[in-house]
C-alpha cells in the first residue's frame, strides 16, 4: 500500500511538470510567429516604400524632362495611389536619392503673384488655409564647373544651341522684368527692350510670339491683361519657375558678368536696390514646408 501510494504521488507532481513544459513550448512558438510577423511585415513596409521612392524619382525626372511642375496630386495619382503610406517619408527619401545619384533636388515653387481683386480674396482665403503651393521643379545641386551642356543634357526635343539661346533669351528678360518698378513691365516697354536686341521679330529658334508663349507654358514668364479706358494692353511678371531658377544671386551675377569692371559704384547701388526691392515682393509667395499627406 505504502508503495503504491508513492507512485501515485510521484504521478501526480509530474503531471504539473509537463503541463507547465507544454505551456512553456507554447508560448515560446507564438512569441516566434509574431517575430516573425513582424519580420515579414517590417521587409514589406521598407519595399513599399523603396518602390514608392522609385516611382517618385522617376516622375520627377520626367516631368523635368519636358519642362513641367511635379504637383503633389500628381505625385498622389502616379506614385503613391490607393496605398497608406507617409507621403512626407516617400518624399524626403527621394529627395536624398535624387541629390545623391543625380545632383537633383526638388525645390517648391512660389505661388504666382495675384493681380485681379478676385485672385487676390482667393489667395487670402487659400493663405489661411496652407501657404503652400504644392508644386516642384528639379533644379541642380551640382557645383557652377559641373554645370556645363555637355554634363546637363537639354529637355526633350531641344538641342544644345537651341536650348543655350533660349536660356539666354529667357535670362535677359526674367532681369529685366526684375530690375524694372514693381517687378513688372508692360507689353510696350518689353517690346521696345526686345527691339533694341533686335529680337522683337524673330529669336533664332523661332518667332518672337512663339518663344514668349512657351516661356509663359514653361512657367518663366507670366502675362495678364490691363483694360484701360482707352486701349486693351497687357503686363508681364516672372513666373514661379523663373523666381526659382533666376534668383537675385543669379541676377546680380549676370549683370556683373556684362559690366565687368567697368560696373560703377552707382550702377552696384542701383543693382542691390532693385533687387532687394524685387525681393521683397517676392517673398509674399513663398512656400511653406512639406507636409503629410
Amino acid at each position: 500500500k505504502n508503495s503504491r501510494l508513492r507512485e501515485i504521488q510521484s504521478q501526480s507532481t509530474q503531471q504539473p511538470r509537463q503541463n507547465s513544459s507544454s505551456d512553456d513550448d507554447a508560448e515560446s512558438a507564438n512569441e516566434s510567429q509574431g517575430d516573425d510577423l513582424l519580420r515579414n511585415s517590417s521587409k514589406l513596409e521598407t519595399e513599399e516604400l523603396n518602390q514608392n521612392v522609385k516611382r517618385l524619382v522617376r516622375y520627377a525626372l520626367a516631368c523635368e524632362y519636358q519642362r513641367l511642375t511635379i504637383k503633389r496630386a500628381g505625385i498622389v495619382e502616379k506614385v503613391i495611389g490607393k496605398q497608406r503610406c507617409n507621403f512626407k517619408l516617400v518624399f524626403e527619401t527621394a529627395q536624398k536619392r535624387l541629390r545623391d545619384e543625380f545632383g537633383l533636388e526638388m525645390v517648391e515653387l512660389p505661388s504666382r503673384v495675384k493681380i485681379t481683386l478676385k485672385e487676390k480674396k482667393a489667395a487670402q482665403k487659400q493663405r489661411a488655409a496652407s501657404k503652400s503651393s504644392s508644386t516642384y521643379i528639379l533644379k541642380s545641386t551640382l557645383p557652377p564647373e559641373y554645370r556645363k551642356p555637355e554634363i546637363i543634357s537639354p529637355p526633350i526635343a531641344h538641342s544644345q544651341s537651341d536650348e543655350a539661346a533660349y536660356m539666354g533669351i529667357y535670362t535677359v528678360i526674367i532681369c529685366l522684368i526684375r530690375l524694372s518698378a514693381d517687378g513688372q513691365i508692360s507689353s510696350h516697354q518689353l517690346e521696345k527692350y526686345l527691339k533694341r536686341l533686335n529680337l522683337d521679330k524673330n529669336c533664332g529658334i523661332g518667332t518672337t510670339s512663339d518663344v514668349l508663349a512657351r516661356m509663359k507654358k514653361d512657367n518663366y514668364l507670366h502675362e495678364y491683361k490691363v483694360h484701360d479706358d482707352e486701349l486693351h494692353t497687357s503686363e508681364w511678371r516672372v513666373g514661379p519657375r523663373g523666381l526659382v531658377e533666376i534668383n537675385s544671386e543669379a541676377i546680380a551675377k549676370f549683370i556683373h558678368e556684362i559690366y565687368g569692371d567697368r560696373i560703377s559704384d552707382q550702377v552696384e547701388k542701383r543693382l542691390q536696390r532693385s533687387l532687394a526691392l524685387s525681393s521683397a515682393v517676392d517673398s509674399e509667395t513663398l512656400p511653406g514646408p512639406v507636409n503629410d499627406a
